[in-house]
């Protein structure tokens, strides 16, 4: 019985990531597309957005058993630009992450951009690669972000650097803080669980059943709270989302 069960899931699973495969493939189609008719009228890449959040959705709603609550999305001005940062637990965040329905740009290792299909839609929508462990390319992409900020685009980090291994909070890197301190933009702390539950770190295996939350708190204003120190930002938000994540357990 219990092997007929762990079978049945392991074709669940394949099933669903052949079906990610094709609304990969049929997203990006989509953002090609419209990158080349609308590119002249959309400098901010928000029609590639869009679409890329109703990729992330489409995902989720073509699974059953999953299920996503999103609360505090009106913390969230869509008029004004934010720096995002919330945990990291699984790849699954960047689809669920979509569901708060809002413009902004992922700052991402340049590795994902090369994975076919779906990194080539990351970059035609204008999310910022980031070369881990070389300065140049960290420089390029701080620029790239402080740019972006500049015309009312929130950026969004994962201060973690990547995904956790044991599912624990792990400690934030300071570099979305130092930007926020030196753009004068408000910081808002998203937590995530429940991702890790989907799909674990080292797994392909999905799960049929999992539940989603994320929680969005409101923005902190560095000036509001004539916060100067970057790390103490940083611990701030870290505090925040940790205190959240154990909550939601």
């Amino acid at each position: 019985m219990r092997k007929a069960r762990l079978l049945s899931v392991r074709l669940w699973s394949a099933g669903a990531w052949i079906l990610i495969l094709l609304l990969t493939m049929f997203f990006f189609l989509l953002i090609l597309a419209a990158r080349v008719l609308l590119g002249w009228c959309d400098p901010r890449r928000t029609t590639a957005h869009w679409l890329a959040s109703l990729w992330g959705q489409a995902i989720f709603f073509s699974n059953p058993g999953w299920r996503i609550r999103v609360t505090g999305r009106h913390h969230m001005d869509p008029r004004r630009p934010y720096v995002l940062v919330a945990n990291h637990q699984s790849a699954f965040d960047i689809m669920a992450l979509y569901f708060l329905r809002r413009q902004f740009k992922w700052v991402a290792k340049e590795e994902l951009f090369k994975i076919p299909f779906a990194g080539w839609s990351m970059s035609l929508a204008g999310y910022i690669s980031l070369g881990r462990g070389r300065n140049r390319s960290v420089q390029a992409a701080y620029e790239h972000a402080k740019q972006w900020l500049a015309e009312g685009m929130s950026i969004f980090f994962f201060p973690e650097g990547t995904r956790s291994v044991t599912g624990k909070l792990g400690p934030f890197k300071s570099g979305a803080f130092k930007l926020a301190l030196e753009t004068n933009i408000p910081v808002v702390p998203i937590a995530i669980h429940g991702t890790r539950d989907l799909l674990p770190r080292h797994s392909v295996v999905l799960r049929t059943r999992g539940r989603i939350r994320i929680v969005v708190h409101p923005p902190i204003d560095p000036a509001a709270h004539r916060l100067t120190d970057p790390d103490r930002l940083r611990d701030e938000v870290r505090r925040l989302i940790g205190q959240t994540l154990q909550s939601l357990r």
